[in-house]
């Protein structure tokens, strides 16, 4: 596997066993042992819900996790809450709760913070931990600047982006492609 994206739904115990059935502590084993004992790159995925796990305090306790236990280059994704299925209860998230979020995590000192499921180019795009430069400015699924060198690396002050990088951006975009699944019967 070269990659995943983790879920760290929340980081209190109380969300995970009322919410999600289960348990924090071995989501958090799990990037750990990610981050300390392969070369699987991974991102994480926050989804916020109102009001159940998006406390100014609860995201300064996930972010200097993240930050004391995976380091300051492991990007984190802060992404809107919609109600649906069982949850009907709750509103989406503002727009406004993400960006908190991730000014959360950037002051916190973690390098690649990201906001999602909302219009948000700003909050959407990576910027060099090294000099704060653009290099990649995405617009929902458009990458619009793709600004890395032939080695994955800052044009300007040649600070290496963490990740998994190809030459080029690709042809990927907001087109949808069609998925055949194999009947497994």
């Amino acid at each position: 596997m070269d990659a995943a994206n983790i879920d760290l739904k929340a980081f209190t115990e109380r969300f995970y066993n009322q919410l999600c059935g289960g348990h924090l502590a071995p989501v958090l084993d799990t990037l750990k042992y990610l981050k300390q004992e392969t070369d699987v790159w991974f991102e994480i995925t926050t989804l916020l819900i109102p009001e159940e796990n998006d406390s100014d305090n609860e995201l300064h306790e996930l972010c200097e996790w993240v930050l004391e236990n995976l380091g300051q280059e492991v990007p984190i994704h802060f992404t809107a809450f919609h109600p649906d299925w069982k949850l009907t209860d709750k509103p989406p998230t503002p727009a406004s709760t993400l960006t908190r979020a991730r000014k959360i995590a950037l002051a916190t000192g973690l390098a690649h913070a990201y906001t999602g499921n909302v219009y948000d180019v700003s909050g959407g795009s990576t910027y060099c931990s090294g000099c704060g430069a653009e290099l990649i400015r995405r617009n929902w699924y458009e990458i619009e600047n793709y600004d890395l060198d032939k080695e994955g690396r800052c044009p300007k002050c040649l600070q290496p982006l963490a990740g998994k990088f190809a030459a080029g951006p690709g042809s990927w975009g907001a087109r949808r492609l069609p998925v055949r699944l194999a009947d497994f019967r």
